[in-house]
């Protein structure tokens, strides 16, 4: 709550932290998602809830590739990569990955 304190001190005002503040970061993608979807009439690159049926595997993998030994999480969805990220400098992260 230290944050919290520092900046109702700097800014003047109250700071009001939600119950769920942990996924805050999800609920404002999911606004963006919603906006953008509403300006551009595009649908989203969302699966589907039949995804809660699919199998998730998560790897760690310790990259060797240079003195900065990243751990790179990577995501796979029923056996297909889906996302890899934690590294610095791109060199998994970067890779195209099935959709």
């Amino acid at each position: 709550m230290g944050i919290k304190k520092a900046f109702e001190e700097t800014l003047g005002l109250e700071v009001i932290v939600p119950e769920h503040y942990d996924v805050m970061g999800a609920y404002g993608a999911a606004l963006l998602a919603k906006r953008s979807v509403l300006q551009t009439g595009k649908p989203t690159a969302f699966y589907g809830f039949e995804n809660a049926c699919s199998k998730f595997e998560t790897k760690s993998i310790e990259c060797g590739g240079c003195t900065n030994l990243c751990e790179v999480i990577e995501v796979r969805v029923n056996g297909k990569v889906r996302a890899r990220w934690g590294d610095k400098c791109g060199k998994w992260s970067n890779l195209c990955v099935a959709v």
